[in-house]
């Protein structure tokens, strides 16, 4: 029944008429497909109106894609120049279409997300979440794909502008966790791929960084057990079926034990969010998913290329905000990320919260949050 109510919510989502399609045949990024209002119960608190959109964006390999969103505005009359925006990137939330916290809600709630959007609506700002490619609109989600990712997110900036002129073109952006990353990947991209568009600075909550490094000292046969990361085992089978989609003159599968073939099908196939994959991956060691190393020059490159978060090319300040507590994205990878990032020239800055989890951290770090928005990007 999930499965079904998942897919009527799509349907509904990404229906698209014969005029809408008729009146917009560009492939242009940032161009609506279609766009209706929120109805008053698809509001997140703080929201005194809102869209829904389905708009074009660029996936992993720079073909044209299309992806899902909602755009939230806060009550009142918007300030001279409009509405200034938050393009807000979500955490993990599934691997299916319909799996989009915009689409079935509750996601937001369980990871602390939707108070966050609450607070920056609070704040006078309006807020833009993209759903990626492939979880609110039809396609194929690439987990952890960071240019794919990165694109949806300032896509929606451009589209947010073309169905509300009172949106500004004036924004930051923020995500956690894979949220974090995505918007990472947008900061970099922005000089080149949106230049039109004024960026003012990024905040990343607990972001997933140096994974590649953690795959390339896991992924080999015969590694026994390890106490990794929490839902570690889970992850890396979603970033591999998202390679093996983007890449697959790379043969990807020829690496894998019957086991991680059968993983990686699960993945590919969508059934639900990530409930199904889970339950298959549940006490399989690592070690037994692969019949040889991903050591291979062409496949260490590929997922650097794919996932890796870029430490130059930024414009902008960047907030790093993380827990000390947290088990998902330990402290370690955020500091190395930091270190990446100065070294790289980039103005960046981390907050560390010795109490925080990955997921605590959002409203531990508000106060620092607004501090920061209000300097880059005051609304008033």
């Amino acid at each position: 029944m999930r499965g079904m109510a998942l897919a009527a919510l799509v349907a509904a989502a990404t229906t698209v008429t014969p005029a809408l399609a008729a009146a917009q045949p560009t492939e242009v990024p940032g161009t609506i497909v279609r766009s209706e209002p929120l109805a008053e119960s698809d509001l997140i608190p703080g929201a005194a109106q809102g869209y829904r959109v389905i708009y074009r964006t660029t996936g992993q390999n720079g073909e044209p894609q299309i992806s899902g969103g909602s755009i939230f505005l806060p009550a009142g009359d918007a300030p001279p120049g409009g509405w200034k925006v938050v393009s807000w990137a979500h955490g993990t939330s599934g691997i299916a279409q319909g799996c989009a916290p915009n689409l079935t809600g509750g996601m937001a709630d369980t990871f602390n997300e939707r108070p966050e959007l609450t607070h920056y609506l609070s704040q006078g700002y309006a807020v833009e979440a993209t759903d990626y490619i492939g979880l609110g609109a039809p396609g194929f989600y690439n987990y952890l794909a960071g240019h794919a990712d990165g694109h949806a997110v300032l896509d929606i900036v451009r589209a947010g502008h073309a169905v509300d002129p009172e949106l500004s073109e004036s924004y930051v952006l923020a995500g956690h966790s894979i949220g974090g990353h995505s918007v990472l990947f947008a900061a970099h991209l922005s000089p080149t791929y949106a230049p039109e568009l004024d960026l003012h600075g990024t905040v990343s909550y607990a972001p997933t960084s140096n994974v590649e490094q953690l795959i390339a000292a896991l992924a080999q046969p015969g590694l026994p057990e390890v106490s990794a990361l929490d839902g570690f085992r889970t992850r890396l089978i979603m970033v591999l079926a998202g390679l093996d989609h983007t890449r697959p003159d790379l043969r990807l599968t020829d690496y894998l034990s019957p086991l991680g073939r059968r993983l990686i099908a699960i993945a590919q196939a969508e059934i639900d969010c990530k409930d199904s994959l889970e339950e298959a991956a549940a006490g399989q060691p690592i070690g037994e998913m692969f019949s040889r190393p991903l050591s291979d020059p062409a496949i260490t490159a590929a997922l650097t290329d794919y996932l890796a978060v870029p430490a130059t090319g930024y414009h902008q300040p960047v907030l790093l905000l993380q827990g000390a507590s947290d088990t998902l994205q330990p402290i370690p990878t955020t500091l190395a990320l930091q270190q990446q990032l100065q070294q790289g020239g980039t103005d960046s800055r981390l907050q560390i919260y010795p109490s925080a989890t990955h997921f605590t951290v959002l409203t531990q770090s508000a106060a620092d949050t607004e501090s920061f928005l209000a300097t880059v990007l005051p609304t008033r």
